[in-house]
């Protein structure tokens, strides 16, 4: 029976480079055997918030709690390895633990590496992040926090790669723009965009679908107030021009009324 505290719980967390806001209190939690897709564009905040998550980087305000005794293991986008190690030496430390090296040489072999011997230095570098992705997943960690797992991953690897991800009895967290690949493992969707945080339930079309319904809902209210602005203005103007003071009067309150509505911002499509 799977457990009611959160294998990790983010309260509140805000990141900053200069100018650039990439989140601004966001909070969100994620439980024993969720599978989590993070969408973010480019260049706001999906590696960095990983990256804050492994203790890479600090945040500037907010908290991280991970459940006691949780084990984590990260596959960086580009991972480092000590380039005189051999793969095996590099994926773990075996200490000639016969069970880890078998396993160790069965998920390498799914992921096309085969020589255990070969050192890393002669790999290039979709080899390495294949030895990583193995590293991380010999540990059999609770949390696992895999960015972009299927670069450089053939179409019989991604296939091996979904069937164990999607038996993993832990938590996961996946940053990937193959979108057929979160479609067929996540189970939940948290997207941060315009330095907040949405949670979606469900695969990546799933969360697709829900966001472009939420776009739908918020440009129809967007439209439709501009268009009650519109036809105020219009009034105002009108009562203006017959330059009486009744008339004046009842066009400044109108205009006063209009200044005190709270503005829909349109929404951004692109």
């Amino acid at each position: 029976m799977a457990s009611n505290i959160p294998y990790l719980d983010i309260q509140n967390l805000s990141k900053s480079f200069g100018t650039q806001t990439l989140f601004h209190n966001i909070s969100f939690s994620i439980s024993e055997g969720q599978r989590v897709g993070l969408i973010a564009k480019n260049g706001t905040g999906k590696s960095t918030l990983l990256s804050i998550l492994t203790g890479k980087e600090s945040q500037d305000e907010g908290n991280i709690i991970f459940k006691r005794d949780l084990t984590v293991g990260f596959l960086e986008q580009s991972p480092h390895f000590n380039p005189d190690d051999t793969v095996l030496e590099a994926c773990f430390n075996h200490n000639g633990n016969e069970e880890k090296i078998l396993k160790a040489k069965q998920i390498l072999t799914q992921l096309k590496i085969t020589d255990l011997a070969q050192p890393i230095k002669e790999l290039s570098g979709g080899q390495q992040k294949r030895v990583a992705l193995a590293n991380v997943l010999i540990t059999n960690p609770d949390l696992l926090i895999l960015d972009e797992p299927t670069n450089h991953l053939d179409l019989r690897s991604i296939e091996w790669l979904e069937s164990y991800l999607l038996n993993y009895k832990g938590a996961v967290i996946i940053v990937s723009h193959d979108r057929y690949f979160l479609d067929k493992i996540v189970s939940k969707v948290i997207d941060i965009e315009n330095s907040e945080v949405q949670m979606y339930s469900g695969n990546y079309s799933d969360f697709s679908a829900k966001k472009q319904m939420l776009l739908d809902a918020k440009m129809k209210e967007y439209l439709n107030q501009q268009q009650e602005i519109k036809h105020q203005e219009a009034v105002i103007t009108k009562l203006k021009q017959f330059n009486r003071e009744k008339s004046i009067k009842r066009a400044e309150s109108r205009q006063k009324q209009l200044e005190k509505i709270d503005r829909v911002e349109a929404p951004i499509t692109h």
